[in-house]
């Protein structure tokens, strides 16, 4: 069960590459999100400099609360839109980092499966039990790593569903309240 030196800097080497590849994914969903912000801000400032100017225009209440029902109907949409997008890009990345780290485990699985392989060819007599207990506790943790692999999956798109649910419940709470003020 001893690592040769060509092993040991194999597995280094896909260790640097992981962190390489996690750090890289990292930097660009935070120059997304650093877009997305910015992207929001001017949104948000020029509906604002609009509604400011429409509000010089107003001549009778009943324009004043069209105006107000309509800013609150806008801004409302694009809060939930910016959180959409929050999340989708959080989903996103984590969806990546996810594969990522099923490749990961499933190597390392493989890297052990083998060395207890290995061990079984050289191990002492009588040595069998103890191998075969090494294979099962092998198998029985690859089997709850699947698990909840699935668990995890499973519970994001249930998350995704619900996120998405709620977000147009709010758009069109807003749409009809904003209606029934005018």
């Amino acid at each position: 069960m001893v690592k040769t030196p060509e092993q040991i800097s194999a597995a280094n080497q896909a260790a640097v590459e992981t962190a390489m590849q996690l750090a890289q994914i990292s930097m660009q969903n935070a120059e997304r999100l650093v877009r997305l912000q910015l992207d929001a801000a001017k949104g948000m400032l020029a509906d604002n400099l609009k509604n400011a100017q429409a509000l010089t225009e107003v001549k009778d209440p009943q324009q004043l609360a069209a105006l107000r029902a309509k800013a609150l109907e806008s801004g409302v949409e694009q809060m939930t839109a910016y959180s959409r997008s929050i999340y989708d890009l959080a989903a996103k990345t984590q969806a990546e980092f996810g594969k990522i780290m099923e490749s990961r485990i499933a190597a390392f699985s493989h890297e052990v499966t083998q060395l207890v392989d290995e061990a079984a060819k050289s191990a002492p007599a009588g040595s069998a039990p103890a191998i075969a207990a090494m294979k099962q506790a092998l198998a029985t943790t690859n089997a709850m790593i699947e698990t909840m692999t699935r668990a995890a999956k499973q519970f994001t798109q249930t998350a995704d569903t619900n996120i998405k649910s709620a977000t147009a419940t709010a758009v069109n709470v807003a749409k009809s309240g904003a209606k029934k003020r005018k």
